[in-house]
């Protein structure tokens, strides 16, 4: 994550009403956004929120209290997209960090992560105030990302309120859904996003539904709810199609029926002097056969020598068995 000290709350601005966020960004997967007291990320008093992690499946609000314990919430979702820019809103007010798809705070909200208790202890001078941007993907799969239209301000007395009476299960939220009905027009010309499939759809809302299923476990038995891996319901295979970020297979060999191959096919045809002709199998279907000019013309008339010899009379051999 990169902070920067332009990057911030005004300095005229009370840091007490909470930090609004709103941004744009086109990303594969992981578009990190980090709210922090200094230019720099502070251990156990910054805030990040992973959009799109996991592969797209989730996003993720968390504050690492030190190197291996965090408070956090998963909250499944899909809502990075690789090819459009994607506005996002994140506020923190009250210790309560709300995360949503949209240009409007209060709309499309992902989901919550509630700190109040942190809000009510912290120092004043711990409040957020610096905003950091950038990639949590790891490995080979990472993409860069791209952000525009960053603006940071202060929460609004109506916003707090709205934000208050948001429920606390929100519905599965996903960036090409949004953007379809946000931009039909877009869409309709071919520069939209296109929606996933059935099956990615189905599969989704199976990961959600075993996410809600989880939660409700753990709110039973009082334990800690942690988010499933796809692979503990779902095949390998379909897993890997639910994550886009499996790297895409390399394309290999010659699509023959392309027109710029089937152009350099003539071009060679007429070349060498190859012509194609068609000719009548004994079941009556249509068989193609390829080959020089002049060969097949002398294989035809080998052809048509052999079919005028009439056939051998039957007792012909009888007849001249002294020769034997």
């Amino acid at each position: 994550v990169h902070f920067h000290s332009s990057l911030r709350l005004p300095m005229e601005c009370s840091m007490g009403s909470g930090v609004v966020i709103l941004l744009e960004a086109m990303a594969r997967e992981c578009v990190a956004v980090a709210l922090s007291p200094k230019a720099y990320y502070d251990m156990g008093k910054t805030y990040v929120v992973h959009l799109g992690a996991s592969g797209n499946v989730s996003t993720v609000i968390r504050r690492h209290i030190n190197g291996t314990e965090a408070i956090d919430v998963t909250l499944p979702s899909r809502v990075c997209h690789e090819r459009s820019f994607v506005p996002y809103w994140i506020c923190l007010t009250g210790g309560v960090v709300f995360v949503g798809v949209g240009h409007i705070p209060g709309q499309n909200c992902i989901g919550r992560l509630d700190d109040s208790l942190y809000n009510q202890l912290r120092s004043p001078v711990d409040a957020a105030r610096f905003v950091g941007i950038g990639n949590s993907a790891l490995g080979r799969n990472a993409r860069p990302v791209k952000v525009r239209n960053v603006a940071v301000t202060t929460v609004p007395t109506f916003l707090a309120e709205l934000l208050k009476g948001l429920p606390l299960d929100m519905p599965f939220v996903s960036a090409d859904a949004y953007l379809n009905r946000s931009f039909p027009e877009a869409n309709a010309n071919g520069f939209g996003a296109a929606e996933d499939d059935e099956e990615t759809q189905a599969m989704l809302k199976e990961y959600q539904e075993e996410c809600r299923k989880q939660k409700a476990r753990a709110a039973k038995f009082g334990v800690p709810y942690k988010e499933p891996s796809p692979q503990a319901f779902l095949k390998w295979f379909q897993a890997r199609r639910l994550r886009v970020n499996p790297e895409k297979g390399f394309i290999t060999g010659i699509d023959v029926m392309s027109s710029e191959e089937i152009t350099k096919q003539e071009a060679r045809k007429a070349r060498f002097g190859i012509v194609e002709k068609r000719k009548i199998t004994t079941n009556g279907e249509e068989e193609e056969h390829v080959g020089n000019t002049e060969r097949a013309a002398d294989n035809s008339n080998i052809a048509m020598d052999e079919e005028e010899k009439p056939p051998l009379d039957l007792v012909q051999a009888w007849e001249n068995h002294e020769l034997v």
